[in-house]
This record gives structure tokens, sequence and C-alpha cells, in this order.
């Protein structure tokens, strides 16, 4: 039904790709909608790298070769790629209501050197086929479209976007470089979106408002604070138990200030796509900016 992108201007320090591994959980925890979370990396990249399977056991490239992103291009090629091929190819994070679709295998050195443009193209369409597809068969998927300059792929996420989500920091000269002398790229132009602040510090002078005024940011922008214990779950593959965990049980009074940050982010796009709620409305919402 919808497409949520995630992709910073920076080349890291946003945390975005935290916020785009932990999003889709909150989603699926919060809201009544069944979620697929998606890349425009390689196998073993990106959000990837937030989730242990079972699989691991095996060998990386032998396990994931009937899913994923490699397998669906197989069907595209055959004429066969649909709704229903795109969730039978992914891998199940909550039964039911989260699926990760996976990169395709990494490139070898020689390969890298040897891709063409026509080849990138070929990635970008695969990739904007999956999207449309995925729109009709998840109530909304989550799609990181990466940090620094979109190559075709992200671009493609960007372009197929709905609602983009823009990672931001506390640092005000890379800011300036970024939003001042690049600018924001053309995918993102006539878009809904929010911004949001990574591992933000309430204690600097860099405040949410301060950061709207200097770039002119008409739309919302949030702060995700910093989490060790985030960092730590991600060291261990293991995001998914600890948001659970940070949700704070079922009365959600024992909520962590980070999944209460990334809960607001998730009513946010919720409010802006129309998603049915589940309830995701009580308690504060102070991440605001």
């Amino acid at each position: 039904m919808s497409l949520i992108a995630l992709w910073s201007p920076l080349k890291s320090g946003s945390g975005s790709t935290m916020v785009a591994s932990s999003l889709p959980i909150v989603l699926a925890f919060e809201y009544q909608v069944k979620v697929l979370l998606a890349h425009g990396g390689h196998a073993g990249e990106r959000v990837e790298q937030a989730f242990s399977f079972k699989q691991e056991s095996f060998d990386y490239m032998t396990a994931f070769q009937d899913t994923g992103m490699d397998a669906l291009e197989r069907l595209r090629t055959s004429g066969r790629l649909n709704p229903e091929n795109v969730r039978n190819y992914t891998l199940p994070l909550l039964s039911d209501r989260l699926d990760l679709l996976c990169g395709p295998k990494p490139m070898s050195a020689e390969d890298i050197h040897i891709v063409s443009s026509a080849e990138d193209r070929k990635q970008a369409e695969l990739m904007t086929g999956v999207m449309g597809s995925s729109k009709r068969s998840y109530d909304v998927t989550v799609a990181d479209a990466g940090n620094g300059g979109p190559g075709a792929v992200d671009r493609a996420i960007l372009q197929a976007a709905d609602f983009i989500v823009v990672g931001l920091n506390q640092n005000m000269h890379v800011l300036e470089n970024k939003l001042e002398q690049q600018g924001l790229p053309p995918e993102l132009k006539d878009k809904a979106s929010v911004y949001i602040v990574g591992k933000y510090d309430r204690e600097s002078h860099c405040t949410l408002q301060n950061i709207k005024r200097r770039f002119g940011i008409k739309t919302t922008v949030l702060g995700v604070p910093y989490c060790s214990g985030m960092t730590d779950a991600w060291n261990m593959r293991s995001v998914m138990s600890y948001m659970q965990r940070s949700r704070g049980g079922t009365d959600l009074k024992r909520m962590s200030s980070l999944y209460d940050a990334v809960r607001n982010l998730a009513d946010a796009a919720a409010e802006q796509l129309g998603l049915p709620s589940g309830g995701s409305k009580a308690g504060g919402r102070h991440a605001f900016g």
C-alpha cells in the first residue's frame, strides 16, 4: 500500500540505517499492518546486519540463494515476478507481521570494475518492479536507500517512495555542506517527508528548532537519541529482541527513550500514509521539533 524510504545525505553519523531497521519493528508492533523491510545494498549489508538468522550456520551465500533480490531477478527474467512472489522470497522476522527482503549477492572485485551503466539500470528497474509489487502485497514497505549520493538502485527506491525520512546529525559544518552547497536529490522534490536527527543530544545548542530554522526545513524534525544498548544490540545482531524489551511491556510504561522516538516517527509516517491505528498514540510525543 505505501513505501517509506530512509536516506541520509551524510556518508555516516546520522544513524539512519539503525532507524531503518527499528522503524518496521515498531510499525509491526503498534499498527495493524504487515510490513516488508528492504534495502538498496547487497546481501549482508545495511539493515541485514541488525538481525541473526538460523541460516548463518551454513555458507551465507548458499543459505540465501533461494531468497532475496537474486531470486526475484530470476523470476523477473522469466516473466513470473508478481506481488505474491515477493512475499514468497522473503525471510520472516515477526510471524505474519514483518518480513525481510535480502539484497543481491555482493559483486566480486573483478565484477565491480566491469560493471556498466546498463547493469545499474537493470538493477534499478528490478528494484522499481519489486517496490511496486511490495506495495500490493504488504500494507507498508520500509526501504533503506543508503547514505551519501544515491546510486541507481537507491534512486529507484526514492522515486517510488510515498514518504521519505531524511537522516541528519548535529554537525552543522557537515549539514551546511550537504544541505546548502550540494542540495538534496531531485527524487525528494514534492515528496512528503520528515527529517530525523540521529544520536541526538538534547544538551547541545544545535537543537531541532535551530536546525529547522538554519536550513529552512518546513516539515517535522525529530530527534532520535544515542543509545548504547542499541549499539550493543546492533553489534550482536539482536535489534529485534532489544526493541521488544525497549517497548516496556503491554502497558508501555517502561518504554525506553529510543523506542519512544522511533514510535514518534512511526506515528508521523502512519498519519501521513493513513495506516490503520493499533494504539500507538498513547503516551507523550516529546521528540518532535
